[in-house]
């Protein structure tokens, strides 16, 4: 009710300290959302033969492979947890919180989320495997509900080196985001030169380097003077379509089936010039969305989706999946083999669907990302080693879920143990995993960072 609502916002309004970054809080949500919209965009799902099956209108449409300027914003991401990881750090420095407390707090909110996705993936696919569905489909099926996970086990990461990226910040500036700048360039052209493995390296020269720049914004670097914003656009962009145009690199900024090069898979030095034009659009907007954002009602819906966002994140491609099987293998939905004016003519209700689908799956699961803080960290010399274990294991484990789904012929009901182990262990590690078990509780308001 409308009287009950304005108590609420103004609450909320009122809790908000006057030092927080509204707008890095609002970023965080919008890149959530674009990432979630893009991905139910390009999904083309087609019936062939009695079968499920799946293509990507990147490939189909090849003209909208320029949406990925867009709709890939990952990079927008990474900047805004520069920003907050560097406001974390640096207060958390101060009363002298340890390395290991301040890391575990931080995958808690990141991590634990992905246990419920696991929990009812893992059986059930098990249980698909039984009743007949072939490997292959269980393989891929299972690949894309988990793929979403490859930014936890990059980020995790990226927080875990937070004390060392922030000392060479704080000792060399923008000589310590050129390195990283410079080691992409040289993982891309060893990658095009054909030396095995090197081009993954550019999961951390990339997204460390984008991540660098969101501490710039937090020092004021990047609005201590109006202009700045106004060339970074031009400058990022400028230089992603020269490496375009010149250096042939690919138009999206997403993977493509059957592409020769791809800027994600692994990730290229393009992305980096992505994310700098990115943050130069996001700069110029600033002072006016920072007005907005002090409308109580406006302020209560961001920190409402803030309050599910990894959830959001991590079930949107589940919401897709359930939606897809029950309309399309039912033959409750048209299908076609084209991307054609009905296609287009659909998607609307496409999405009415899936936003109900992810509603739904937000109110189960979303108590998760809203639970207890993680048990402390373990006394003695062995806190920042079993921190670092922890971390080290949960990506390692995530990443190997994700090249090879939650189905795996041979092992016992097909399931991945290895990966399984790796990733409950780290969980674990981190305390992630507390002793009661994952009954959530109420949000709250996200504390300031």
């Amino acid at each position: 009710m409308p009287t009950a609502a304005r108590p609420a916002r103004a609450d909320i309004a009122a809790l908000t300290p006057a030092d927080r970054n509204r707008y890095a809080d609002l970023l965080r949500v919008a890149a959530i959302v674009v990432v979630v919209l893009g991905h139910w965009l390009l999904a083309v799902v087609t019936v062939r033969d009695g079968r499920l099956e799946g293509a990507n209108l990147l490939a189909l449409v090849p003209a909208t492979q320029w949406l990925t300027w867009v709709f890939q914003v990952m990079p927008v991401f990474f900047f805004v947890g520069g920003y907050a990881n560097a406001a974390a750090w640096t207060r958390a420095r101060r009363p002298g919180d340890g390395y290991a407390d301040w890391v575990r707090a931080r995958a808690a909110r990141l991590l634990r989320p992905t246990v419920p996705v696991l929990a009812l993936w893992v059986p059930l696919t098990a249980a698909l495997a039984v009743v007949g569905v072939p490997a292959g489909t269980l393989r891929l099926g299972t690949q894309l509900v988990v793929v979403p996970m490859w930014f936890l086990a990059v980020y995790i990461v990226v927080v875990a080196l937070v004390p060392v990226t922030w000392a060479a910040h704080s000792r060399f500036g923008l000589t310590a985001l050129a390195a990283l700048g410079t080691a992409a360039v040289a993982a891309d052209v060893a990658h095009l030169a054909g030396v095995p493995m090197v081009g993954w390296t550019n999961l951390l020269w990339v997204w460390a380097g984008v991540h660098q720049l969101g501490y710039l914004w937090f020092d004021g670097r990047l609005t201590r003077r109006a202009c700045t914003a106004w060339w970074l656009g031009p400058v990022g962009f400028g230089l992603l379509a020269a490496l375009v145009v010149w250096a042939g690199y690919p138009v999206s900024m997403v993977g493509v089936d059957g592409a020769v090069r791809s800027n994600n898979s692994p990730p290229s030095v393009a992305l980096l010039a992505l994310g700098i034009g990115q943050v130069g659009l996001i700069l110029v907007a600033r002072d006016r969305v920072e007005r907005w954002l002090q409308r109580p009602a406006v302020w209560a819906r961001v920190v409402g989706a803030g309050a599910v966002t990894m959830t959001l994140y991590l079930w949107h491609l589940t919401a897709m999946v359930a939606v897809a099987a029950a309309l399309y293998a039912t033959g409750l939905w048209p299908s076609t083999n084209a991307v054609d004016a009905r296609w287009w003519a659909l998607r609307p209700v496409w999405f009415a669907l899936l936003g109900l689908a992810m509603v739904a799956l937000v109110r189960v699961f979303g108590r998760f990302e809203r639970a207890a803080p993680p048990r402390p960290a373990p006394a003695g010399r062995g806190r920042i080693a079993a921190t670092v274990g922890g971390v080290a294991a949960c990506g390692a484990g995530l990443g190997l879920l994700i090249l090879g789904g939650l189905h795996t012929p041979g092992w016992p009901g097909g399931v991945p143990a290895a990966p399984l182990g790796l990733v409950l262990a780290g969980l674990a590690l981190l305390g992630v995993l507390p002793a009661d078990g994952l009954s959530g509780r109420r949000p709250t308001l996200p504390q300031p960072r």
